[in-house]
Parts: structure tokens; sequence; C-alpha cells
């Protein structure tokens, strides 16, 4: 029997696959497999991924100045062609990153989507509490922290964040989809918010190039894990790997706002 990979062996802990099973199945995504979200709602949610996106982008700046590049040219072996695949990965990221914030701008103007979303009793458009959780990790890898933390991030951390936040967000969004598996382009037509999610949003992210893409991360992830880890320090790896991914997960559950009866009216 083969050892389970770092995660594999992540998902099958029982806390974590608890967390997991949380942040990945919500109302607000059944609601919105089933077209039942206004626009007001995916407004609020979606103004929130937006600022997520920008956070995101520092963050893999802030991996790819870790990656720790060969200095020799004829440098080979696991460990120097490791590095230089998750260069591409990170590089990957990047485009895919900003290729979705105009995905969000074009798609937004055409349902008439608030990028801007007031959330309920602010003023001011601001992060909430969940965003910010995750700017302010996202940022702890970067010099823009202010605390030093980025100092103490290494790579490891970081491929294991990116990891657990593009899993959770395949799977629930792949978790919605089933609730409007059998929608017809008549049906999406009569969507709550126009059928800006079923049309583009869920389709953008449960296609195959996008699992393709969060399996890229996972493997990457996983060879990296095991070309660092040796037997005298695997267990401290795997703690350290379950206390993030364990805090993804938790922001990740907070990031999908509660919905009750009064989004199911249009």
């Amino acid at each position: 029997m083969s050892t389970p990979s770092l995660t594999e062996s992540l998902l099958a802990d029982p806390q974590i696959a608890n967390l997991y099973l949380r942040a990945t199945q919500s109302q607000f995504l059944v609601l919105g497999g089933q077209g039942r979200l206004s626009r007001d709602a995916l407004s609020a949610w979606l103004s929130q991924d937006r600022l997520y996106a920008l956070a995101y982008v520092r963050f893999i700046g802030g991996l790819i100045s870790r990656v720790n590049f060969p200095t020799q040219l004829d440098a080979k072996g696991t460990s120097a062609t490791l590095q230089w695949r998750i260069l591409t990965l990170l590089q990957g990221c990047l485009a895919g990153i900003m290729k979705e914030l105009q995905f969000f701008e074009e798609t937004a103007g055409s349902y008439d989507l608030d990028l801007a979303a007031i959330g309920p009793g602010e003023r001011v458009f601001t992060p909430n509490t969940t965003t910010q959780g995750y700017i302010d990790l996202f940022d702890s890898f970067t010099a823009r922290s202010g605390h030093g933390q980025e100092e103490a991030r290494t790579l490891f951390d970081g491929l294991v964040v990116l990891w657990a936040t593009e899993q959770a967000y395949l799977a629930a969004w792949t978790y919605a989809e089933g609730y409007g598996s059998q929608a017809t382009d008549s049906d999406l037509g009569k969507d709550f918010d126009g059928g800006a999610l079923r049309k583009h949003f869920i389709p953008n992210w449960t296609s195959q190039p996008f699992r393709d893409f969060v399996r890229e991360i996972r493997d990457c992830l996983d060879a990296y894990a095991q070309n660092l880890t040796g037997e005298d320090n695997a267990d401290a790896r795997f703690v350290t790997a379950a206390a993030m991914t364990k805090r993804v997960f938790v922001l990740e559950e907070g990031f999908w706002p509660v919905v009750g009866e009064e989004e199911e009216i249009a």
C-alpha cells in the first residue's frame, strides 16, 4: 500500500474533513445553484470576492519571491525541476486572477451587478470580517503585513494555503452546480440574478481548465512536501499544514453569506 500524499492525509483528518464539508456546502450555494439568489445577494458576495482576488495578487507575488531557483545552469534533479514547475504554476495563478478580475467586471456590467455593494449595517464599501481575514492571511506572505510575518512564512506554507483555498472554491461551486444540473436555457432566463451565476460564473468555476489548475496545485504541493520532508520532520510538517488548512476552511465557511427565505424572492 502506498503512503498517502500530504493533501490526501489532510482531507482524511476528521477535524479537517468536517471543516471542509462546512466550507463547501452552504445554503448560499444551494440557492445559487437553483438560480434563486437575487442580484443584491450576488452583488454583496461578488464584491467581497473581488477584494479577495486583489489580495490574492499580492499573495502570489509573495510566493514567487520564495521560489528557490537553482543557480547553476546545468542544475538537474527533482528539486531543481520542481522549483521551475512551481514558478510556472504561480505564473499561471497571476495570469488567471488577472483574467478573473476582468471577467468579474464584464459579467457584472452585463447583469447590473454592483462590485462595490455595501454590506448590511455598513455605510461605506469595505472588506467584511471574513474577507479581511483572508486579506490578512495573504498579506502575511508579503512585506505589506508590516509585522515581520513575511519572513517566517515559507513557500511550503503558501502552497498549502493556495491549495486549500482553490480546492474549497472548486468543491463549493461543484456542489452548487449539482442543484441546477437539470436546468434548461429557458430556466436560466428566469433566474433571479438574470442568469449571471448559472450561465457564466458557475461554468467558469467548475470548468475542466479550472479543475486541471487545482490538480496541478495539489500535485506541486504533494511533490514539494515529499521533497522537503524527511522521516524526522514529517509529523511537524503535517501539523503546520493542518493548521493552515483549518484556518483557510474556517475562512471559506464564513465567506458564504448567510441567506434565508428572503433571498428566495426575486
